[in-house]
């Protein structure tokens, strides 16, 4: 699980390094300025894609925040995956059905 107030405060810690605004974090990440204030203050998580964003934004490496490349790009590619399921055009009583094991599957491995 990413630590939001960890990654937050770095993500802070780039902007003011960079001497950007929020809105101007905003503007090239494509989310709003208060979504932006509660990423830095840590009160808003984060998804691996969002995190990519900022990434690309700040051109460093998900490393930087203490995520193993292997580990990222495997979590990455299962998200895109359901995603994809997601918006397929499965009808709405079987992406429940997924959605149900999915969290079966997530809950059982936080035991």
């Amino acid at each position: 699980m990413l630590n939001k107030h960890k990654i937050g405060k770095q993500l802070k810690e780039l902007r003011l390094s960079r001497g950007w605004r929020q809105s101007e974090v905003a503007d090239k990440t494509g989310l709003s300025r208060p979504a932006i204030s509660n990423i830095e203050a840590g009160k808003r998580a984060l998804t691996l894609t969002t995190l990519q964003k900022f990434c690309e934004v700040y051109q460093v490496d998900i490393s930087y925040f203490g995520i193993e490349t292997n580990n990222y790009d495997e979590a990455l590619d299962l998200t895109s995956r359901i995603e994809a399921i997601f918006k397929s055009e499965l009808d709405e009583e079987k992406k429940d059905e997924l959605y149900r094991e999915i969290m079966r599957i997530y809950l059982e491995s936080k035991k």
